[in-house]
């Protein structure tokens, strides 16, 4: 669903996830992975990866810095995994201003300072959160799609999926 030419891991850890987009879409031609700080254990995963997965090779630019520098384009898939509280909230708006496609999975929700649209009498606090991220992207003309993933695997299990609506 999401389409594009370059991967945009922000807040990116390890930068697996941008490892991990290219080799589910070989479309992707290209990542960048931000974060303010790398991993010690960044290059050798990255050389794990490259040495698995020979396609690889040279294809994730790892840049260590703020993510508010990285120029997003339209053309671009952003992710952000685990992206804690309002980052979660400023990777959509920088995704939704430069008109990119995005999947977020959020994390450790920020109860006492993100919008909650009113809705936490009915829903979690967390859920409120993310159901008014999946209708503000809606309002700025998103076709949004929701999705879980196993509890197993991690505890903030919400997929946000969003992509500019082609057409009136």
């Amino acid at each position: 669903r999401l389409r594009g030419r370059r991967v945009v891991d922000l807040a990116c850890g390890h930068g697996l996830v941008a490892y991990l987009m290219l080799l589910l879409e070989p479309r992707y031609e290209s990542a960048l992975a931000v974060d303010t700080m790398t991993p010690q254990s960044a290059a050798t995963l990255a050389a794990a990866l490259e040495a698995r997965w020979p396609q690889l090779a040279g294809k994730v630019q790892r840049v260590q810095g703020s993510m508010h520098d990285v120029e997003l384009r339209p053309d671009d898939v952003v992710v952000s995994v685990h992206a804690c509280g309002q980052l979660t909230d400023r990777v959509l708006q920088m995704a939704v201003a430069a008109g990119a496609s995005v999947a977020v999975l959020p994390c450790c929700h920020a109860h006492g300072s993100t919008e909650q649209g009113g809705l936490s009498g009915w829903l979690e606090p967390g859920l409120a959160i993310d159901v008014v991220r999946a209708e503000r992207m809606r309002a700025a003309g998103y076709q949004v799609w929701t999705r879980t993933i196993p509890v197993e695997i991690t505890p903030k299990n919400r997929l946000l999926f969003g992509w500019p609506a082609v057409g009136p």
